[in-house]
C-alpha cells in the first residue's frame, strides 16, 4: 500500500471513529443529572462492605451502580461530575427514633446538657447558663424561660436543680427545664401556677411529684404522667414559627447526615403542626411520625388511617406509639429487682412502674395489631420488657401467622433469655447505645455492675439472629450519627469505663442499624437504607471511611454533605 493510499485509509478509520463516538453519545434526557466518583462508596447492600467505583443520579433517583467507566456512559451535557477526592458516600441516615417536632422548639431553648456535650456540670452552671440565655434573648418579664437536657445524675455531691434555686435566680419569670430522659421537667414557682400544680396536686398513678422534704409543696421534678399535662400545655406555634422552626430544626437533621426524622411520640396538635409545615412545602426531609395511644382516637378523626403509609409533601403517620415505663437515669423505668439507690422521691425498694396497667397494656397492644399497622414501644426496663412480652401474646392470642411490624424503643435492659421470644414473633429492638457513654456511670450507681454492663446488648441480638436499630432520642442525647456510631463500637463511658465490651459491634454492623436495618423499620427497604439502583438518592458524604478508620476516631468524623433525593440541603463549609 503506497503513502496516498495509507493516509486515505487512516483518514477514513478517524471518521468512521468520530461516526461511532457521536452516535454512542447519550442524549440530554437520557443522561444522568449527577454521577458520583472518586471515593469510597459504601452501599450497605448485604451483611458485608460492598463498593462501588461510581454511581449515576437522575430525577432523585440511583438510575447506576457500578464501575466509572460505565457510569460514564450516562454523562450528558448537563451532567454535574462530582470527584468525592478521597471522602466516603454512604446512603442517608435514618433516625430511628427521636423526638423531632422538640427540634423545633430547642432552636429556642437553653441547651442544659451536661458536659461535653454542654455548660451543666452543676446547679449553678444550669442558673448561669440560664441567665446567660434569657439576657442575649432579651426575654421580658413574666414570659416562660425554657431549658434542656438537665441530668441530675451527673450533678456533683448530690445538689439537685430544685424550685428554690430557680425561684432565687428568676423571680420574674416562669422557667421550666426539662429532664434529659424528656420524661419530666424542674419547675420553679411562677411555672408551676402556670401548670396549675400545688400542693393539692395529687401524685397520679405512673407519675412522679418529688415534695420539699416535710411538706407536701412540689419542689421541682415532676416526671412521667405528671409530667403529661405538662406537655401537652406546650404554648402553640404561630404559622411564621412553624415555617422557621421547621426549617431549623430540620437543619439540625441535615447537618448530622439524616434524610428522614422520626417523631416518636406525637399528640395531635404536634401532628397538625407537621401537616401545615409539610403542606406549606418547607420539608428539607422526610418525617415519620407515631401517634401516642391516648390521643390515637382524636388523631384518626384528623388522620385516618388510609392515608398512613404514605408520603404526602415529605410526611406521612408510620404507625402508633404506645409508652409503659419511662428512663433508667431518671429512675422510673421498670425492673424485676429494685434500685439500689431508691426511687426518685426517696421511695424504698422501688422498682419503677408501669406507665398503665397491664391489663390496659393488654388492650392498648390489641388495638394496634387489630388496626394492622406499625407499633412502636418504649421499654426499657426488664420487668416493661416481660410486660410487653406478655401483652403481645395477649394481643395475638396464639396466632402468629399475619406478619407485623413491631419495634421496641431502647429496649436497654433486656434480658439474655428474653431474646428468644423477639426471634420467634420477629420483634426488632431499637437499642440505645449512646447511654453506655452518657448515663452508664447513673446506671452502675443504680443498677449495679451486671445490668450497667449489659445495656443495649446488641452483639447478643444479632448474634441470635436480629437485625436491631440504633437511636439517639434526641432531645435525650445530642443529635450526632457519629458518636452513636462510636458508643456502639467502643461502649467506653464518659468517666472512661468499658461498658460490656462482649457487646461491641462491627462498625459495618453499626451502620447496618442507622441505614438498611431503620428502613426496615419504616418499611421502607425498596426505597431507602443501601445505595441501589431504583431507590431514592438519599445520600451522605464523610471526610473518612468509617471502616477503616481508628475505632476510637470514629467520633471524629465529619459530615461533609447531605443530599435528598439527588439535591444538596446541607454541605460544610
Amino acid at each position: 500500500m503506497n503513502l496516498r493510499n495509507l493516509l486515505l485509509v487512516l483518514i477514513l478509520a478517524v471518521v468512521i471513529a468520530g461516526c461511532n463516538q457521536s452516535s454512542q453519545k447519550i442524549s440530554n434526557k437520557d443522561a444522568a443529572d449527577a454521577i458520583y466518583f472518586g471515593g469510597d462508596i459504601i452501599t450497605m447492600e448485604g451483611d458485608s462492605a460492598k463498593y462501588a467505583e461510581a454511581i449515576a443520579v437522575k430525577n432523585g433517583k440511583i438510575i447506576f451502580v457500578g464501575k466509572k467507566a460505565d457510569a460514564e456512559k450516562l454523562k450528558g451535557d448537563s451532567t454535574k461530575m462530582n470527584d468525592l477526592k478521597g471522602k466516603t458516600m454512604l446512603p442517608g441516615f435514618l433516625d430511628a427514633h427521636s423526638h423531632y417536632i422538640n427540634s423545633l422548639l430547642v432552636a429556642n431553648q437553653c441547651k442544659l446538657y451536661a458536659p461535653p456535650s454542654g455548660p451543666a456540670k452543676d446547679v449553678e452552671s444550669i442558673v448561669g447558663a440560664l441567665k446567660k440565655f434569657a439576657e442575649e434573648r432579651k426575654i421580658p418579664k413574666g414570659e416562660m424561660i425554657m431549658g434542656y437536657g438537665y441530668d441530675e445524675n451527673v450533678m456533683p455531691d448530690g445538689k439537685l436543680l430544685n424550685r428554690d434555686d430557680l425561684d432565687k435566680a428568676f423571680p420574674d419569670n416562669p422557667v421550666r427545664v426539662d429532664h434529659v430522659s424528656m420524661h419530666g421537667c424542674v419547675l420553679n414557682s411562677l411555672a408551676m401556677k402556670f401548670y396549675g400544680i400545688n400542693a393539692e396536686t395529687k401524685t397520679p398513678p405512673g407519675g412522679v411529684i418529688v415534695r420539699k422534704p416535710g411538706t407536701n409543696e412540689p419542689y421541682g421534678l415532676i416526671m412521667e404522667t405528671a409530667f403529661l399535662p405538662i406537655f401537652e400545655k406546650t404554648e402553640p406555634m404561630t404559622k411564621e414559627q412553624e415555617i422557621a422552626w421547621t426549617k431549623a430544626g430540620q437543619m439540625l437533621y441535615a447537618e448530622s447526615g439524616i434524610t428522614t426524622a422520626h417523631e416518636g411520640a406525637t399528640h395531635l396538635p404536634q401532628m397538625e403542626t407537621i401537616k401545615r409545615a409539610s403542606d406549606a412545602g418547607v420539608n428539607i426531609i422526610d418525617v415519620v411520625a407515631y401517634p401516642f395511644i391516648t390521643d390515637l382516637d382524636k388523631i384518626l378523626v384528623e388522620f385516618p388511617k388510609t392515608e398512613w403509609g404514605k408520603y404526602k409533601n415529605g410526611f406521612k403517620v408510620g404507625g402508633v406509639k404506645i409508652t409503659i415505663d419511662g428512663s433508667p437515669q431518671g429512675k422510673t423505668a421498670y425492673f424485676t429487682k429494685p434500685y439500689l439507690t431508691g426511687g426518685p422521691g426517696g421511695e424504698k425498694d422501688w422498682k419503677g412502674e408501669l406507665t398503665f396497667p397491664q391489663d390496659m397494656v393488654n388492650q392498648m397492644v390489641k388495638k394496634v395489631y387489630e388496626m394492622n399497622v406499625p407499633l412502636n414501644l418504649h421499654c426499657n426496663g426488664d420487668a416493661s420488657i416481660d410486660a410487653f412480652l406478655t401483652a403481645y401474646e395477649f394481643a395475638r392470642q396464639g396466632d402468629y401467622t399475619k406478619p407485623w411490624n413491631v419495634t421496641t424503643i431502647h429496649s436497654q435492659f433486656m434480658r439474655k433469655d428474653q431474646m428468644a421470644n423477639f426471634v420467634k414473633y420477629n420483634i426488632r429492638p431499637s437499642f440505645y447505645t449512646l447511654h453506655t457513654y452518657y448515663f452508664y456511670e447513673a446506671h452502675l450507681n443504680n443498677r449495679g455492675f451486671e445490668q450497667a454492663q449489659y445495656i443495649s446488648p446488641v452483639r447478643d441480638a444479632i448474634d441470635i439472629g436480629m437485625k436491631p436499630t440504633n437511636h439517639t432520642d434526641f432531645v435525650v442525647a445530642p443529635l450526632d450519627q457519629m458518636m452513636m456510631l462510636w458508643s456502639a463500637v467502643n461502649r467506653i463511658s464518659r468517666a472512661g469505663a468499658k461498658v460490656g465490651t462482649d457487646q461491641i459491634v462491627k462498625p459495618y454492623e453499626g451502620l447496618q442499624a442507622m441505614t438498611i436495618n431503620v428502613a426496615r423499620q419504616y418499611e421502607e427497604e425498596n426505597s431507602k437504607g443501601s445505595i441501589k439502583e431504583g431507590k431514592r438518592a438519599d445520600l451522605v458524604i464523610l471526610d473518612k471511611n468509617p471502616l477503616k478508620t481508628a475505632p476510637m476516631e470514629i467520633r471524629d468524623i465529619k459530615i461533609m454533605e447531605t443530599i435528598k433525593d439527588g439535591k444538596s440541603i446541607y454541605k460544610k463549609e
